[in-house]
């Protein structure tokens, strides 16, 4: 039966194989979805536009992402508990980015940019009639991204605190500061050689 703790835990819930099959659909879902809007992950939780689209642009530096996840969270999760397991790492990091696909797609939706672009204009032009309308889009998109942000980094630390077992806040502090880091480690990496 599903319930609240289900959908912000499945790692307690569901099979390490099951989600890691769901983890690498949503790897390739990623990397086509990327294909399909001209983006890819320059880090896990930061999706970046390309100038000349290829699978090839789009797969290696979504895959190096996060892998370079996966292998920081195993290696810190070690420190941390000596009993952590690989594919618990593999399935928090590749499950929790399963719902930013959906961002992904938002690039595609062109009455989005059109409304962004018609606020944007109103700032430069108040005394223009106000666009109550893309106002209304542009902070419905900016709700459902905040929104899918924030499950998905609900996913990411349930599943690496099912997976390590922390407890102590120094121990989620540290989790915390090593994701961060880590995320801006890969974007600078990523930018010099993409």
């Amino acid at each position: 039966m599903m319930n609240w703790k289900t959908i912000f835990n499945p790692f307690e819930r569901f099979d390490d194989k099951v989600l890691l099959g769901v983890g690498i659909l949503a790897t390739a879902l990623a990397i086509l979805m990327g294909y399909w809007t001209g983006t890819y992950f320059s880090s896990i939780y930061r999706i970046n536009s390309l100038d000349k689209v290829t699978v090839q642009a789009v797969a290696v530096p979504t895959l190096i992402s996060f892998s370079y996840a996966i292998v920081i969270l195993f290696v810190l999760g070690k420190i941390l508990n000596s009993k952590t397991r690989f594919i618990d790492i593999v399935n928090t990091v590749l499950i929790s980015q399963l719902l930013l696909v959906l961002l992904q797609a938002t690039d595609r939706l062109s009455f989005v940019k059109e409304s962004q672009k018609k606020v944007i204009a109103h700032q430069t032009h108040p005394s223009d009639p106000l666009p109550v309308l893309d106002i209304a889009v542009t902070l419905t998109m900016a709700s459902f991204a905040i929104i899918i942000l924030i499950y998905s980094i609900t996913l990411y630390y349930n599943g690496f605190k099912t997976a390590t077992n922390i407890k102590k806040w120094q121990h989620i502090v540290l989790f915390a500061a090593v994701s961060m880091i880590m995320t801006l480690v890969c974007q600078i990496l990523l930018s010099k050689y993409i």
